[in-house]
């Protein structure tokens, strides 16, 4: 969500710090441990988006020691599909948050309509809703791009 390595990392970790800090802040009856921590992680990275607004995209990392595999890839393919995954991942990072939230909890994480409603704390018609506005946006920003037909 936040479009950062380094940040996501930082959220990450304060997530779990705060979870052993205050273990008993979680009410098992309110909903899952998941749930719970992605919500921890959502106000942490809603409020580091309203202090700094320098956040950058991942950059592209390709693994050490992979070096033969990567050598025998076509060069041309390779680079059209790192350029399409950036062009995807720019386009997923300007959806406005609501649905970027909604894409990425049901396309991504493959969570259910009415778990991710849980975590959003809103209807699973309006996750619906959502998702259904953040595919149609990411489509066009991604046709307008040239990456689909």
């Amino acid at each position: 969500m936040s479009g950062n390595q380094a940040s996501a990392e930082e959220v990450t970790q304060e997530v779990f710090l705060r979870l052993i800090d205050k273990p008993r802040n979680f009410d098992p009856t309110k909903g899952t441990l998941a749930g719970y921590l992605f919500g921890i992680a959502r106000h942490i990275l809603q409020r580091q988006r309203e202090t700094s607004r320098l956040d950058l995209p991942f950059g592209d990392e390709s693994p050490e020691g992979d070096q033969e595999r990567f050598a025998e890839l076509d060069l041309v393919s390779e680079l059209d599909r790192r350029q399409m995954l950036a062009n995807l991942h720019k386009s997923i990072l300007a959806l406005p948050e609501p649905y970027r939230e909604a894409l990425v909890l049901c396309d991504l994480e493959e969570l259910s309509y009415p778990h991710a409603a849980a975590l959003l704390d809103c209807p699973p018609g309006t996750v619906a809703s959502r998702l259904h506005r953040a595919r149609n946006m990411l489509k066009w920003r991604l046709k307008e791009m040239g990456c689909v037909r």
